[in-house]
């Protein structure tokens, strides 16, 4: 299944959109085919690279189909999902990066256990913390 851009369109509700929002996200091209760089999507939306991933990813949450490319050096970049596989693929990527970070933070707490600092001086952790660690065990 492939989605032309008027379809693409008629999914997102636009006015869900801050205006830099949307200004990113209409500069975004539609497929994997040629994905736009960090750098020239910030370029094009006058802000900055930082500012841009900090936008896809409420693009995301908002749920806008927003794919990344990570095929150094040529076609790394943004795109809008317009088809199952870039669909998947941007799913696969999502799910692999959320699994390396569960790695991370369960080696950093094992490693905290194991050679633990002053409990006495340490900030307690809060719900939402504990819920996280709670969730990793």
């Amino acid at each position: 299944r492939w989605l032309d851009r008027k379809a693409v369109q008629a999914m997102n509700d636009l006015s869900l959109l801050t205006p830099k929002e949307r200004k990113v996200y209409e500069c975004i091209p539609l497929g994997s085919a040629h994905p736009i760089s960090q750098e020239n999507l910030a370029k094009s939306a006058e802000t900055s690279g930082r500012s841009i991933a900090e936008i896809v990813q409420t693009l995301r949450r908002k749920g806008f189909l927003i794919g990344s490319s990570r095929s150094y050096p040529s076609s790394s970049g943004y795109y809008i999902i317009s088809t199952d596989s870039e669909y998947y693929s941007t799913l696969g990527m999502l799910v692999a990066s959320r699994n390396n970070f569960d790695k991370t933070i369960k080696a950093m707490m094992k490693r905290y256990t194991e050679h633990s600092f002053d409990q006495s001086a340490q900030k307690k952790p809060t719900a939402g913390q504990l819920d996280l660690l709670e969730n990793l065990n």
